[in-house]
């Protein structure tokens, strides 16, 4: 697809998403034992022959940046195929960062001016699904449409935490309400749209003298609705909406059932050394460890007992510790006797001897290269943050006493 210029918004921060996007945007969020968030977008727009690719970040893009490099993994690095990051940038007016994702837009349309496509690919850097954006883009065409949208059965819940759409006979996108109180519909936006060029550098243009909140979502796909043609088509492949953590936290547990997250884990593109594992001997089970229903990265130790979790690069788990329905970052080390018990940990956290953190029915969380004293206790939603000490022996819980 020569002439469809891709757009990836990758510069957010939900801050549902606690501890992991306290120091790194949604997108350069770990995912799957090996993966970032940013991976599957970036795999399916190289599956699908896209060429040049715009990355807008803004929210400490520094790890993102890091992963991505000049794109090479995703084979982003030959004279006809371009990734660039997008950030704000200070030139001959004001400086401004970005107001909102049409604003991220509207302030690089130098990019796809010079890019000079027929079609523009707008997506999301922070779901998880894969997509093959082909024949999205040729119905665009057919129906000679001016957006084309991707929406996906959900259980929207009530209010809605997604824009919802109403397609007509056709396809044509009757209505489209951005979190509404009460969805008409059970079908999702993917923030997954193909615009003509021309619409889209008008609507943003026009955003940007009019609008209120500067996003594409919420003002200009609604207006398009309303003033233009707009298509959907519905995508029936998985897709994860890894918002707030929790459901981060849950849709890894998916992934070791049979029936899995629907989202193909297969063929995915990624950076190895940054993930952590380029150079990782396979993972290390000592005699009695016990693993079970549990996805272990390269480079990992276990000693003690691991059931229904996620381990990521060169964790250790030692003699005695338990780790139970847990996704645990790069570098952890549970130290013997702890139990980590529906936890999040970050990178680098040391878990002490004897200390226990049981998320029970909220998730304990624990921010990058966090200390955890030895016999410390921990329960009930409470987040430790990046690189806090925890004194041996402290009972912390998310109801403000002792559990």
């Amino acid at each position: 697809m020569k002439d469809v210029v891709a757009l990836v918004l990758a510069g957010g921060r939900p801050d549902a998403m606690g501890v992991l996007t306290a120091r790194r945007a949604m997108a350069a969020v770990p995912f799957g034992g090996l993966y970032r968030v940013i991976d599957f977008p970036l795999t399916n727009l190289s599956e699908s022959g896209v060429e040049r690719v715009g990355l807008l970040s803004q929210f400490h893009p520094a790890s993102l940046m890091d992963h991505v490099g000049i794109g090479r993994p995703w084979d982003y690095n030959g004279r006809s195929r371009e990734l660039s990051f997008l950030p704000p940038f200070e030139g001959a007016g004001d400086l401004d960062w970005y107001r909102g994702t049409a604003d991220a837009v509207y302030q690089n349309l130098h990019f796809l001016r010079r890019a000079g496509a027929r079609d523009v690919l707008v997506l999301s850097g922070d779901h998880v699904y894969r997509m093959h954006y082909g024949p999205l883009v040729e119905r665009h065409r057919r129906m000679k449409a001016d957006v084309t949208m991707a929406f996906h059965p959900m259980d929207c819940g009530r209010p809605s935490r997604f824009g919802i759409g109403v397609i007509g006979e056709g396809g044509r996108v009757l209505d489209y309400q951005e979190k509404p109180a009460d969805p008409p519909t059970n079908l999702a936006s993917m923030t997954v749209y193909c615009f003509r060029t021309e619409v889209l550098v008008a609507a943003v243009e026009r955003n940007a003298r009019e609008g209120r909140t500067f996003h594409l979502y919420d003002e200009v796909i609604p207006d398009l609705v309303r003033n233009g043609r707009v298509f959907g088509v519905v995508h029936r492949g998985g897709w994860e909406y890894l918002r707030p953590i929790e459901a981060w936290h849950d849709a890894h547990l998916r992934l070791l059932t049979r029936r899995g997250t629907g989202v193909p884990m297969d063929r995915v593109l990624t950076n190895p050394e940054t993930a952590g594992w380029g150079d990782a001997p396979p993972a290390f089970f000592a005699e009695g460890a016990r693993v079970s229903r549990s996805l272990v990265a390269p480079g990992c130790r276990v000693s003690g007992q691991v059931s229904r979790s996620v381990l990521f690069p060169w964790v250790v788990v030692e003699p005695g510790a338990v780790v139970e329905d847990s996704v645990v970052l790069h570098r952890c080390v549970i130290r013997a006797g702890a139990r980590v018990v529906r936890s999040v940990l970050d990178k680098d956290v040391q878990v002490g001897e004897g200390a226990v953190l049981a998320g029970d029915g909220r998730i304990v969380s624990a921010g990058k290269g966090s200390r955890i004293g030895a016999g410390v206790l921990i329960r009930q939603g409470v987040e430790v943050g990046i690189r806090q000490q925890v004194p041996e022996g402290a009972v912390l819980s998310g109801d403000g006493g002792a559990p």
